[in-house]
């Protein structure tokens, strides 16, 4: 039994089911039969699920934000007596974390690490301490003492795993993929890339197959990337979008949304996202003060390439969404409203604003230790993006209260409801869904949900 912890109240949360499991289930099902293993894969009610399913295991994934709640998911197996794996970004940055209800932790990526796994567990029953030794990647406790094997390398080529095992999560209209796995960028608040240990590319001919897969067997009408840099690569992108073409896919499905970064969008990138059929791009804006932009991001970005990407993507068709951060140490009050006046400015279908939070792996998690706001037993509920509505946020800034803040970001976010709701009003026939999402976040604060 897989148990994916996160919040159900998010709406990007529970939007797609964890493809990470899928990819798991895959290389389980390649290395064990298709037909000797069960998958039952659960959010929430998680002692009913045991009770219902009858798991010989369980695999628990959690980020950081909700690894509060993995610990009690844990307990609650621990109470049935079964034996619980944990894997995710969380436990890979901070193995240290591992509870007495967790057996064995898993650092970094599992499809392999799963398996050898298995194999021990099948011979005994149950994870022998002794033999665990020979599992690389992994966490345990022997003795009341924390063992950290051997790293395990990267799977190389990425076109080792098999396919997600999207079957075990029912059917669905819309879906996502990964087309590659971490990013050649090192940002200061961004941990996807710590977890990664780089980047590498599925191939344009696996990416191809897998989106025919999703067209030909599942129906899907749309498909998300989620890459956290989709177009690293442009001769890739090149090849990818000419493979669409001779496999008559182009057209058949939509893209509404990818990640990319400023400083490489140009107006032959854009082009073929735009042959792709890639309706909406994400980028990471982040600030519009050259010297915060700078320590959040490095010296290879500006703002001036932050407004030239979102003009270059609008002028092509494609909507242009952007996230953006504050509370840096040293950001002031002028700082902020340099980026208050470029969301003013820029063409953008919506935005995002977040607090800066130190996540474990990064730079700023580092920072935030130094000046003792973290530790590694911390109340990690107080690293949930909404962590200010809760009162309860982390704040790293040395210039700006936690009220200013958080006023700063009711301003930001009235902004971005106009923002949607004019462009709404626009295209109320194609935005009516956003439409009703802002008028749900104007009314009620959250998101109005309709069926």
């Amino acid at each position: 039994m897989f148990v994916n912890a996160v919040n159900l109240r998010r709406e990007f949360e529970v939007m797609y089911p964890p493809l990470g499991l899928a990819y798991l289930a895959s290389s389980i099902r390649t290395n064990f039969g298709s037909d000797s293993v069960e998958f039952k894969v659960i959010d929430h009610d998680i002692d009913e699920g045991i009770k219902a399913f009858k798991p010989d295991i369980v695999g628990i994934t959690s980020t950081t934000q909700y690894y509060n709640r993995a610990i009690s998911y844990a307990q609650t197996c621990k109470e049935y007596q079964l034996p619980v794996i944990i894997g995710g970004v969380h436990i890979s940055a901070l193995p240290s974390t591992l509870t007495k209800d967790m057996d064995v932790g898993v650092i970094g990526e599992g499809e392999e690490t799963i398996i050898d796994l298995l194999y021990l567990f099948l011979k005994k029953g149950f994870f022998d301490k002794d033999q665990l030794h020979s599992v690389d990647g992994i966490v345990f406790k022997k003795d009341n003492e924390l063992v950290i094997t051997k790293r395990r390398k990267l799977i190389e080529p990425l076109d080792k795993i098999p396919m997600a095992a999207r079957d075990i999560f029912g059917k669905c209209k819309a879906s996502y993929i990964l087309t590659s796995r971490g990013c050649p960028y090192r940002c200061a608040f961004c941990y996807p890339t710590v977890y990664w240990r780089g980047i590498r590319f599925f191939s344009p001919s696996y990416v191809v197959a897998e989106i025919k897969q999703l067209v030909e067997e599942h129906k899907v009408e749309t498909i998300s990337i989620y890459d956290s840099l989709f177009i690293a690569d442009r001769q890739r992108l090149r090849q990818i979008v000419e493979l669409l073409q001779e496999g008559n896919l182009l057209g058949k499905v939509s893209f509404p949304d990818c990640n990319a970064r400023a400083n490489l969008i140009t107006d032959e990138v854009t082009q073929l996202l735009k042959r792709m059929n890639v309706t909406g791009i994400s980028l990471g804006l982040e600030s519009s003060s050259p010297r915060i932009l700078e320590y959040l991001k490095g010296k290879g970005v500006t703002v001036e390439d932050n407004m030239n990407a979102v003009k270059t993507i609008r002028k092509y068709g494609i909507k242009a969404s952007g996230t953006f951060i504050i509370g840096s140490p040293q950001e002031t009050f002028a700082d902020i409203l340099q980026t208050l006046r470029f969301v003013k400015k820029a063409p953008l279908s919506s935005f995002a604003v977040h607090l800066l939070t130190p996540l474990p792996g990064t730079p700023v998690w580092e920072y935030a230790k130094q000046k003792g706001l973290v530790n590694d037993n911390m109340d990690w509920s107080r690293l949930d993006i909404d962590a200010m509505q809760n009162k309860s946020p982390i704040v790293l800034s040395e210039k700006l209260t936690k009220e200013e803040l958080n006023h700063f970001l009711s301003v930001f976010r009235r902004i971005n409801i106009l923002t949607i709701m004019k462009r709404a009003l626009r295209n109320p026939k194609g935005d009516f869904y956003n439409l009703l999402l802002a008028l749900g976040r104007l009314l009620h604060g959250k998101p109005l949900v309709y069926w």
